[in-house]
């Protein structure tokens, strides 16, 4: 009797204490980012959380504008801004041409081709997709240097599909892998030659696969820095990933430059936008993704 008064008791205290403790983790992980978005639409950008009397888009303007604020005593340099964006966007188009344009037509032959040491060459692909960047990137910053790619945005963007474009075969095979042999062969029998049959059967049945990896692709260009930080110099040229950070590298005690936080807010806000929508946009097709298979309903 009196053992199970106590676990009455105690069970709601356990369940309290664990809501408590998801509250803490739910309060950590979300007061930065409401500190972000508040900032970023506060006339008046604070370091600290702070209500703002009125909201406003001035920060995101004077960010896509380019528009100098707070005269030239400020660590952001916001007249490089809209050209931050720019770069960033120039940065994920090019990688994700690069890596649809070289992962797509190896995805097929591994996924149609037979021959010996496949599986070999697919494991060796694999691991070399799974090594880190800077693991790599010795190697390929002197080659980038001979080549006349360092700071250069083409050679930024050349760089990271190298490193996406591993992973990205296997992803894509896994789609190739789950259309049927028979369509192409019906091509075939109406006549198509085996590119036609490529470019109007089969890349039009793994469009969905195109996708993932394309907008996959994107964001590895587009969130990139240790790559961008290595090969390029001219702050001009910066992602905004090199932008954000070059901020905070100056010291305002130093040398009297003064943080704007809401305008640095607006394009952390930016930033973030495009992972965003990609997410949501194709969280199905992504759901679906396993290493080399693809779940087809």
């Amino acid at each position: 009797m009196e053992r199970g008064f106590l676990k009455r008791i105690a069970e709601p205290s356990f369940t309290a204490i664990g809501y408590v403790v998801l509250l803490c983790l739910f309060a950590y992980v979300l007061s930065p980012l409401v500190w972000l978005f508040v900032t970023a639409l506060s006339p008046k950008g604070s370091p600290y959380l702070e209500i703002p009397e009125r909201l406003t888009l001035d920060n995101f303007v004077n960010v896509i504008t380019g528009r100098v604020v707070g005269g030239t005593k400020t660590a952001m340099h916001p007249v490089y801004t809209s050209r931050w964006i720019a770069n960033s966007l120039f940065i994920g188009f090019a990688t994700m041409v690069i890596t649809v344009a070289l992962s797509a037509p190896a995805g097929y032959a591994l996924s149609r081709l037979r021959f010996r040491g496949k599986d070999l060459l697919m494991t060796a692909i694999l691991l070399i997709g799974f090594m880190p960047m800077t693991a790599k990137m010795l190697p390929i910053y002197r080659l980038a240097r001979q080549l006349g790619l360092i700071d250069n945005l083409l050679g930024v963007s050349l760089v990271i599909a190298s490193g996406t474009i591993p992973t990205q075969i296997w992803i894509i095979k896994g789609f190739f892998d789950h259309i049927p042999k028979e369509l192409e062969e019906q091509a075939w029998i109406c006549g198509c030659s085996y590119l036609s049959t490529l470019f109007r059967v089969v890349l039009p049945a793994a469009g969905p696969g195109l996708a993932v990896i394309a907008f996959l692709s994107f964001l590895s260009g587009w969130g990139n820095f240790t790559v961008p930080l290595i090969m390029i110099y001219s702050e001009p040229l910066y992602p905004i990933s090199l932008g954000l950070a070059s901020i905070f590298v100056h010291n305002p005690g130093e040398i009297g430059l003064a943080i704007d936080y809401g305008s640095a807010c607006a394009l952390s806000v930016i930033y973030a936008i495009p992972p965003i929508l990609v997410y949501y946009a194709f969280r199905e097709h992504l759901m679906k993704i396993r290493l080399g298979k693809l779940e087809v309903r």
